[in-house]
């Protein structure tokens, strides 16, 4: 029960931090598509059913950092020509960097159903 509040806490803090911004900004398709794909499929390759969920969340924290380091290097590599024009590439900065957001946030709900190590 003090995880689910724990995790109500967390999740009352990030939405109430996003919305001063805008939502719309936190928002791609494709994006938390990379993550909750790569989220499940490292959890399969783990191989441990009963640590599914847990090696869910850590799958989808290292597809939060490889998404983010294939849009930094497609950014980079100018494949958008936008290297330079500080309004493209601050929008495109801001979507490579949302893999780690969804990445942090499945890690987040998923130890709600870790189970305890006695």
């Amino acid at each position: 029960m003090s995880r689910c509040i724990g995790l109500l806490i967390c999740l009352i803090i990030i939405i109430g931090a996003t919305s001063h911004v805008g939502f719309k900004y936190y928002y791609d398709t494709l994006s938390f598509s990379f993550v909750a794909g790569g989220s499940v499929g490292y959890g399969l390759l783990k191989d441990q059913k009963d640590r599914f969920i847990v090696n869910c969340g850590n799958g989808a924290v290292y597809f939060g950092w490889f998404g983010t380091f294939i849009g930094l290097i497609a950014l980079t590599a100018g494949k958008w020509n936008n290297w330079g024009d500080i309004d493209k590439t601050g929008i495109a900065m801001s979507v490579a960097m949302l893999t780690l957001f969804y990445g942090y946030i499945i890690k987040l709900i998923t130890l709600v159903f870790k189970k305890n190590s006695k």
